[in-house]
């Protein structure tokens, strides 16, 4: 081969493998590299990405202050946007590669829950995993809010799975708030009944209060943290402190999927022993052993803190109701988490 051929043959293996990058799906290394994107390619890539941004912009306003159902509205129209954007390159990279379009793979595993428990934490690591490929976004939300879209609109954020290394690599869906949602258990089981749940379940008044200051984050107007509190214990279905109810979620989802199936897990010993956690979670899913790095270990993703400390009064009135649910849970569980 001459040295332009080389130099040329060089760039363009170059190109698809930064073009692929944003996706976290590296192609493999026999696939023929042919044809550059369009004009017309690359300005639809850009037209999305900007329709993107305008949408996310939207979505953070109407978070403040909005209604409940006007900041769901955006949340979807943004997962939407991304999904396509999603799509979009998929098309092109085989449009790249003169290969037909492969319908994506439905999950092979979801971290159902819940949320502020270090789920985010745990599904990027996972990633990080050699044989796992990540969806088109963390939190798909697709059972909960965008079941209407349909089965091929989910496949449509993950991509085909591949042979590494003899192995088939494999695909998981993150939305930490599939385990509230009272109809995601089932429209799951009906989309993807083998898949592999994992939960992470944190000290529930800890995950109480980050809960509610993740909210007041993004509102303008909101009760402080014991007004709350107050209101959920005098509403006849325990308000936001319900989520934290963990038995009950479990009990619900236990009607479509097998235990076996579940792998529940204590957030905390996932903080303070994530190797060993991590080693736990790789046999559930039977992935291969994999170590990884100090710094993807330190990159715990909403690691967050507080400036005020929960009023201890407050503390010990949330522990004294959360008490019988956790002894509730134990038992369902067969393990004291020590809560």
């Amino acid at each position: 081969m001459t040295g332009s051929r080389f130099d040329r043959a060089f760039r363009m293996v170059r190109d698809a493998k930064a073009f692929l990058r944003p996706d976290g799906a590296a192609p493999d290394a026999e696939e023929p590299k042919t044809r550059r994107r369009t004009p017309e390619q690359r300005e639809e890539l850009r037209t999305k990405r900007r329709e993107l941004s305008e949408i996310t912009k939207e979505l953070h306003a109407a978070k403040r202050g909005a209604e409940k159902s006007e900041r769901f509205e955006q949340v979807k129209k943004t997962k939407k946007k991304k999904q396509e954007i999603f799509r979009l390159r998929n098309e092109l990279r085989a449009a790249k590669l003169g290969v037909d379009v492969e319908l994506g793979a439905l999950p092979d595993f979801v971290v159902i829950g819940a949320p502020k428990c270090g789920t985010t934490f745990l599904y990027h690591l996972l990633t990080k995993h050699p044989h796992v490929v990540p969806s088109a976004f963390k939190e798909v939300h697709f059972f909960d809010l965008l079941f209407e879209e349909g089965t091929e609109w989910y496949r449509q954020c993950f991509l085909p799975p591949r042979l590494k290394n003899g192995r088939r690599t494999i695909t998981g869906d993150g939305t930490p708030s599939y385990l509230f949602h009272p109809h995601a258990a089932q429209r799951m089981s009906g989309v993807i009944p083998e898949a592999k749940l994992i939960v992470l379940l944190r000290n529930p008044v800890n995950r109480t209060y980050s809960a509610y200051h993740h909210r007041a984050r993004n509102r303008d107007r909101i009760k402080t943290f014991e007004q709350a509190v107050e209101a959920s214990f005098d509403s006849p279905n325990q308000g936001f402190l319900s989520h934290s109810i963990y038995v009950d979620h479990l009990l619900r989802w236990s009607e479509f999927f097998d235990r076996e199936q579940m792998l529940v897990l204590k957030s905390e010993d996932f903080f303070e022993r994530p190797r060993e956690i991590l080693k736990l979670i790789l046999d559930f899913l039977d992935l291969p052993d994999w170590e990884p790095s100090a710094s993807e270990l330190r990159d715990r993703v909403n690691k967050g803190g507080y400036a005020q400390r929960m009023d201890p009064a407050i503390r010990r009135r949330l522990e004294e109701y959360f008490e019988p649910h956790n002894q509730r849970l134990y038992e369902y569980l067969g393990v004291d988490f020590g809560w």
